[in-house]
């Protein structure tokens, strides 16, 4: 029996996306060439294409330290890669918020923490999370997992 990974999983769920997206273009298009549609029928129709459009996968993972966040992430997203690409060492994934992050709209893979010195302020996460000029930001080469490692370590605090 063949086993599914999550990231087929994901790339299932973004095609479906895909396709039922195109499906109520296709549907709107129909609608307008046999001249069946009114404004207050294409409303929903059009809600239900930002909604696809606006959609993104978020996965939260929230614990004390070395509770094995970090192995499982590793399991999770990098299997694949047949080796550990997240550190799984102290250090500031397990005091800042970090988010590994794929954007098709932002030319891929990156990974952002937001530095351990934001801690002393009164802000939010939430309040940082709309001002990205406070995150440390790399871009990730899912091609290259030396690069990967390289960068999680840099942005994780491995390397300081």
């Amino acid at each position: 029996m063949h086993e599914h990974t999550f990231q087929q999983h994901i790339h299932a769920y973004d095609t479906w996306k895909t396709t039922l997206s195109q499906g109520i273009e296709q549907f709107q298009t129909w609608l307008d060439e046999q001249h069946l549609g009114t404004p207050h029928d294409a409303l929903p129709l059009y809600e239900a294409l930002q909604s696809l459009r606006a959609d993104r996968l978020t996965i939260a993972f929230m614990g004390e330290f070395s509770r094995g966040k970090s192995e499982l992430i590793n399991a999770i997203f990098f299997a694949d890669q047949g080796r550990r690409l997240l550190p799984t060492d102290a250090g500031r994934t397990t005091m800042c918020p970090t988010e590994i992050l794929h954007d098709p709209q932002a030319s891929g893979a990156y990974i952002r923490l937001l530095p351990i010195e934001t801690r002393a302020t009164t802000k939010s996460i939430a309040d940082h999370k709309l001002q990205p000029l406070h995150w440390n930001s790399l871009p990730l080469n899912l091609q290259s997992p030396d690069q990967m490692v390289a960068a999680l370590a840099e942005c994780c605090g491995s390397n300081r």
